[in-house]
């Protein structure tokens, strides 16, 4: 049975203050672009519709039902107070949305890296199986993560790095792809995963349905490729401080992955992995540590 988190009373309250003339303080002036960029100041700032699109994806455990829903937020092509507030809206459930996503897949690729850094990797490489679930949800960002951890997990015992999973994922993010010839397995372009991409409806059947307000050039992804213009996933605005229900959630260390039955060796919970990454993101620079952009690691 799903769990009702809170979006019930968003989904009366705010449209009930709109529709009593919450759109209508934006007061027209001789410049529609500061019109606009003050609407998406205020949409953007209700915390109701991040977290409502954090649970919504937090809340998707399995191929369906699928929660993410922007149908109720409307798309006003103009310079106006309006559509400004509406895409600040839409960007602050995007963020929540993404973002679930992006804490599961961290924690599933620290959880696939642990399962993969021992001396049978390339049998658990062989055996281990990707499920692609395609919804931007937990489930899905989790198994993503796994997939991809796994693969650095086994290069970093196969090359004696030390273990240290959140340096691999830095790599990761900054392009680096592994592959196993002998299995068959690796990241990014020789991998089975499928990333979420930001802004994408996974109830819609066509791809890349999406609205990006004027002033913003680019979208938060997870990895950063260097010929895209996409947001830092490190800024501020993107990953806001979690509030009591979502720590609580996280706040777990699990004895096994959701994966496997290999006992994990991490001894931090899923909260602490995840404020680890928050933290230094939005200052830390690319990187590589013992790896090579598209290393092949067996010939």
């Amino acid at each position: 049975m799903k769990t009702i988190r809170r979006r019930d009373w968003r989904r009366w309250a705010v449209p009930m203050v709109v529709a009593l003339g919450l759109l209508s303080v934006g007061c027209p002036t001789d410049n529609p672009q500061a019109d606009y960029d003050l609407g998406f100041l205020a949409g953007f700032a209700l915390d109701a519709w991040y977290w409502d699109g954090y649970f919504d994806g937090y809340d998707t455990i399995d191929f369906l039902p699928i929660y993410y829903d922007d149908s109720g937020i409307p798309y006003i092509d103009a310079l106006t107070f309006d559509a400004g507030y509406w895409d600040g809206v839409w960007y602050a459930y995007n963020d929540g949305y993404f973002v679930d996503y992006h804490y599961a897949f961290i924690i599933g690729f620290s959880e696939g890296y642990d399962n993969a850094y021992w001396p049978d990797y390339l049998a658990f490489l062989a055996t281990d199986v990707h499920t692609e679930f395609l919804n931007g949800g937990w489930a899905d960002g989790y198994h993503d993560g796994f997939s991809e951890g796994r693969v650095f997990g086994a290069n970093d015992w196969e090359q004696g790095l030390p273990f240290d999973w959140l340096d691999a994922l830095y790599d990761y993010e900054d392009g680096v792809d592994l592959y196993f010839v002998e299995v068959d397995v690796g990241t990014g372009a020789y991998g089975p995963v499928s990333l979420y991409e930001y802004g994408t409806n996974p109830l819609a059947k066509a791809a890349g349905v999406r609205r990006a307000p004027r002033d913003r050039a680019g979208t938060p992804a997870i990895r950063r490729t260097g010929g895209e213009k996409d947001v830092d996933v490190g800024t501020l605005e993107l990953y806001r401080p979690l509030d009591a229900v979502a720590a609580a959630d996280l706040n777990v260390l699990p004895a096994y992955s959701l994966r496997s039955y290999r006992a994990l060796m991490l001894d931090s919970t899923w909260l602490e992995r995840v404020n680890g990454y928050v933290a230094p993101a939005k200052n830390r620079t690319p990187h590589v540590r013992g790896r090579a952009v598209n290393q092949t690691t067996a010939e």
